[in-house]
């Protein structure tokens, strides 16, 4: 699964590199190093507010949480869905066929379970280019006001990511970018050595802090031993 991650890239970047219009002046998005569920933050995508799929590559803010068209608030909106299954699930079927989306970020957080405690660890490419995470999404209109939101596609972990998680988002290689889009085709699981992690302070749990700091390597107690 996942449930933060960190988009400190300038979105202006973000739009150049994948040939994609920006994001309108009317909403902006600062950098940040701790996004949390609930957040709005920045989806390509190739599909109009209305439906339309003769668009342009384009950025639009939406939030992380699904609430499907037909569907009450809840707090309990999924962040996630799984790729195995989300063309059967009346919750994620219907955004699966026609509202798909990219996250692009630096790199995401997962949490190893240990005896002790959680251990937070980001997670980026090993090539050091940019996640593209793929995403569904949906409008939900009540007296005249539209909210999108979104859940990120999650799949079993791959060999770089599963000693801490048995889940990882979908990654979507550059050149697949435009086959996920228009037509849904989602990537396999990436190769061994497409992604590095290192364990991070456990400030990343706080919501509200957010700065560079909360990506850098901590010591571990191998490293300590061994004078790394």
């Amino acid at each position: 699964m996942c449930g933060r991650f960190a988009l400190a890239t300038p979105i202006e970047d973000v739009a150049a590199l994948f040939d994609s219009e920006p994001l309108s002046d009317a909403t902006p998005f600062a950098p940040s190093w701790n996004v949390a569920p609930s957040s709005s933050v920045p989806v390509m995508t190739q599909c109009g507010v209305e439906g339309d799929t003769h668009v342009s590559r384009h950025l639009r803010m939406m939030r992380w949480g699904l609430r499907p068209s037909w569907a009450k608030p809840s707090h309990r909106e999924p962040i996630n869905a799984r790729l195995e299954s989300v063309h059967e699930k009346p919750m994620f079927r219907s955004a699966y066929e026609r509202r798909r989306g990219v996250v692009v970020a630096d790199g995401w957080y997962e949490w190893m379970t240990t005896p002790r405690a959680k251990v937070p660890y980001f997670h980026q490419r090993a090539d050091g280019n940019l996640c593209l995470f793929a995403v569904i999404w949906e409008s939900w209109v009540k007296e005249g006001n539209t909210m999108e939101s979104f859940a990120m596609l999650t799949q079993p972990a791959n060999e770089d990511c599963k000693t801490v998680h048995d889940r990882m988002p979908v990654l979507l290689p550059t050149e697949a970018l435009d086959a996920w889009l228009r037509a849904g085709e989602a990537p396999s699981t990436p190769p061994p050595s497409t992604v590095e992690q290192h364990p991070v302070a456990s400030e990343v749990n706080r919501v509200s802090a957010n700065h560079a700091g909360l990506i850098r390597p901590i010591p571990t107690l191998f490293d300590q031993e061994y004078g790394k």
